[in-house]
């Protein structure tokens, strides 16, 4: 019993994973190494307001500097910031020629800004930046789910045609033996049989290739989930599934709007046209208030010294930079106008694609059920055409001929399974419904 138990688990291949085409799905977005970065790179411009708080959040500075010098202007501030200036230090050779003197000085400095408009614009162009690579990020989500479920269907796909060539295969060499068979029974020629092998010859070449195909998509339907080669995957659901689109009704709840591409543009643009009013408002003043508060001490940081205080409000104003406040308004307009620009003309792109993807369905609905009727017309030939040649009413070369054509059919109707599949998802892709 034991040893039934370890040979069953040994069949077992290593690192199976069975995988529908939602887990395929649900796996990528939170492995797929490339969704990874972008949503790490996403992370990074969400920082980007944080950055551009300074035009209406305080700031803060603390500072510890100790030094030793013999500079007479340094040496007399220091003295009289610690207090210890004294008579004999007003003397002429105290004063040009001074001894060693050292200390040190701690301080906070804090400014808080009243008015500074150009930093207000540039602060709301940040979140606009940070809200397009968001929106981008998603958009690159729904494009990991259309690449996921194209190597999920092609992998399915590539399964089922080396299924079908197997399947021809096994037919031809059955074709092989009944040929020789009715030579041997003096019905037939030798003839028969030999062109049996050739169509057989030429199926097993077709099944070879048809084999590193399939090996072929698997290896990329791994590296797009994040699993490493020696993985074997388990594909659980077939092509025969008749899912839909979210999409594929004319539900107003599909719009070109939830597109993630489209959004991010969209807020591209807002960002330009605050840095248009960001490069206005830099023409203008700004006012801060600030305050400082520092300790002298000769000994230690925190010694025995003296201390002060400042507060104020300044007003920085560059009235005439030449014509390079000009020049910047002028360049933040165009750009602004660029972004308008780029985003109609994505605005169209995505109509024409969200119209063609609609064409796109209409037909694979249409050429998979042809190919499905066609599929059962092969099956029903290839049987009529065994019966013939059996019988001795029809030579061997109409068997081989519906049986090829019988192959075809099959490898045919799958691959419309595989468009129509497709087609759907590309459906859904054009209107963004992944994008998340």
């Amino acid at each position: 019993m034991i040893i039934a138990i370890l040979l069953i688990l040994a069949a077992v291949p290593p690192d199976t994973v069975a995988l529908s085409l939602d887990a395929a799905i649900a796996r990528a977005l939170t492995h797929s190494p490339g969704l990874l970065a972008e949503r790490a790179q996403a992370r990074a411009a969400a920082q980007l307001p944080g950055s551009a708080t300074r035009a209406f959040l305080p700031s803060v500075r603390a500072e510890l500097q100790g030094l030793r010098t013999t500079d007479p202007v340094a040496v007399f501030g220091m003295k009289l910031r610690q207090g210890v200036f004294a008579a004999n230090d007003l003397a002429l050779d105290a004063l040009n020629g001074p001894s060693a003197f050292g200390g040190f000085t701690t301080g906070i400095q804090a400014e808080l800004p009243l008015l500074a408009p150009e930093g207000l614009f540039g602060y709301a162009a940040a979140r606009r930046a940070a809200a397009a690579r968001a929106a981008g990020t998603e958009r690159a989500a729904g494009a990991t789910v259309l690449r996921v479920t194209q190597a999920y269907w092609d992998t399915q796909l590539a399964a089922g045609r080396l299924i079908a060539l197997d399947t021809a295969l096994v037919a031809a060499r059955a074709h092989e033996r009944q040929a020789e068979a009715m030579r041997d029974q003096g019905l037939v020629t030798g003839l028969d049989a030999r062109m049996a092998r050739l169509q057989a010859a030429s199926v097993e070449v077709q099944r070879l290739a048809a084999a590193a195909a399939a090996d072929n998509a698997r290896a990329r339907l791994a590296a797009f989930l994040g699993l490493p080669d020696t993985s074997v995957i388990q594909l659980v659901d077939s092509l025969s599934e008749r899912g839909d689109a979210t999409c594929a009704d004319t539900s107003p709840a599909c719009t070109i709007d939830e597109r993630g591409d489209l959004r991010a543009l969209a807020a591209g643009a807002g960002a330009a046209d605050l840095g248009a009013k960001g490069a206005w408002a830099a023409q203008l003043p700004q006012v801060a208030a600030f305050g400082a508060i520092a300790r002298h001490a000769h000994d230690a940081p925190w010694g025995e010294g003296s201390g002060d205080w400042t507060v104020g409000i300044g007003v920085r104003w560059n009235v005439f930079p030449a014509l390079s406040g000009v020049a910047a308004v002028r360049r933040a307009r165009a750009d602004a106008d660029a972004a308008r620009a780029r985003l109609d003309a994505a605005r169209l792109e995505a109509t024409v694609e969200a119209g063609e993807a609609r064409r796109m369905v209409a037909s694979a609905r249409a050429g998979a059920a042809v190919a499905g009727g066609a599929e059962l017309e092969g099956a029903e030939a290839l049987e009529q055409a065994r019966l013939r040649y059996r019988t001795g009413s029809a030579p061997i070369t109409e068997l081989l001929d519906v049986q090829a054509a019988a192959t075809q059919a099959v490898l045919t109707h799958q691959s419309a399974q595989r468009d129509l599949l497709l087609a759907l998802a590309l459906l859904d892709f054009a209107y963004g419904v992944h994008d998340r």
